[in-house]
């Protein structure tokens, strides 16, 4: 691989730990918030949700600002946008205000985030694009798990305010490599989408191949929406791990099984990269959706320390969504597509940041995080029906063209 392709990754991850690793590392910061503003964790923490959709409804956002303006003063512009936003929090007595202000940062987030990077990843790779895609979104969580420290030292010692400077340092300076060498298309620099010299027959039969047309009042486009959907919303199990551990009489394994479901983040999108480059872009959904059932049935069924940090850790796989959407949406409707239609499915994509809310509920009412997991069983089970529903019109479309 040319040292120009390597580059193209470094700058990826970089970027990736400008915007989504930060956003990982912010629960830092909820309790000195909720402090600072004299309100409840919860009514802190629904800011989340507020950006999340927010960030969703907005998507089309990003497709409409690369296509009109370059790529590097898109990053460049939200990135200190974004960066002025977060110094503003440290400043923040209300949190109605707070509330109000994130807003905002859905608006921004909806361009300052990992979904561009898809868009890059895609144009530059024509090979292995599901691995690198893997590899840049799999920089998220270790730099979430290394600003998480970072950021907790500095508000403790040094107060709020210097906490979301150091925030928004990392926002700004990141993406400096991005926006000095990256580019939305290779062909800006005189280069080509990167292809290994011996997958000329891959390539006869991705031509060959016709994609569906993208329309969004399509049932395939709405399956395809539920399928990223419900395989994300297992994501917001994670933030119930510590009390599920309470539950069991077990309080010091959570902060163990979330640790260990972190780790799964990170190796199960490696994971699935692989799956979608060796197998096929069609089938990572489906693999998504399998192993997440299996990590779910364990945290049902088991009681045991170490079967438990297993299935946490098999549960990691629902981080590696993104990357089984994007491939399943690039085998559906191809690559010139590609963009609309995941900017399209990036709009309903936002209700997945009611997952938290959900399995909280759950246990409200159930007295146990035991049915949460049940629950998740159920979902998956109903995007695997979906992503095979998708597949088979896909066949089916390829059947009628040859004939």
């Amino acid at each position: 691989m040319k040292r120009t392709y390597l580059l193209v990754i470094i700058c990826c991850c970089l970027y990736i730990g400008a915007c989504t690793g930060t956003a990982n590392a912010f629960g830092a910061f909820i309790v000195p918030l909720s402090e600072q503003m004299q309100a409840l964790r919860g009514t802190v923490s629904l800011a989340s949700t507020i950006y999340g959709i927010i960030s969703g409804l907005c998507a089309p956002l990003m497709l409409w600002a690369v296509r009109k303006y370059p790529l590097r003063n898109v990053m460049m512009i939200t990135a200190i946008c974004s960066a002025l936003l977060t110094c503003s929090f440290g400043f923040m007595n209300n949190v109605y205000l707070y509330l109000g202000v994130n807003v905002f940062k859905g608006v921004l987030n909806a361009i300052f985030s990992s979904t561009i990077i898809m868009f890059v990843i895609g144009n530059w790779f024509s090979d292995y694009r599901s691995s690198v895609s893997a590899i840049a979104l799999g920089f998220s969580g270790i730099a979430g798990a290394l600003y998480s420290p970072l950021f907790s030292y500095m508000v403790n010692t040094y107060g709020l305010k210097a906490g979301f400077f150091t925030m928004a340092f990392f926002q700004v300076v990141l993406v400096l490599p991005a926006y000095l060498f990256l580019t939305l298309t290779p062909e800006e620099k005189n280069f080509k989408p990167f292809t290994l010299e011996n997958s000329k027959e891959k390539v006869k039969k991705e031509d060959t191949t016709k994609p569906l047309e993208y329309k969004v009042n399509d049932p395939v486009f709405y399956a395809l929406c539920a399928v990223s959907i419900l395989m994300a919303l297992l994501i917001h199990i994670s933030n119930h791990l510590n009390g599920f551990a309470q539950s069991i009489g077990k309080p010091t394994l959570g902060p163990l099984l979330v640790s260990s479901i972190m780790l799964g983040n990170l190796f199960f999108k490696f994971i699935a990269g692989i799956v979608c480059d060796k197998l096929g872009d069609q089938y990572g959904a489906a693999f998504g959706c399998l192993t997440a059932i299996l990590g779910c049935v364990i945290m049902l069924v088991c009681f045991g320390d170490l079967i438990l940090l297993i299935g946490a850790f098999i549960l990691g796989t629902a981080y590696g969504n993104q990357i089984t959407t994007s491939a399943l949406i690039r085998h559906v409707y191809g690559n010139k597509q590609y963009a609309d239609a995941f900017a399209g499915q990036s709009v309903p994509y936002g209700l997945m940041y009611f997952g938290s809310m959900i399995f909280g509920y759950i246990y409200d009412f159930s007295g146990s995080y035991r049915p949460c997991f049940a629950v998740g069983i159920v979902l998956q089970i109903i995007a695997l029906l979906f992503s095979f529903y998708i597949l088979a019109v896909h066949h089916r479309h390829q059947d009628d063209i040859v004939k």
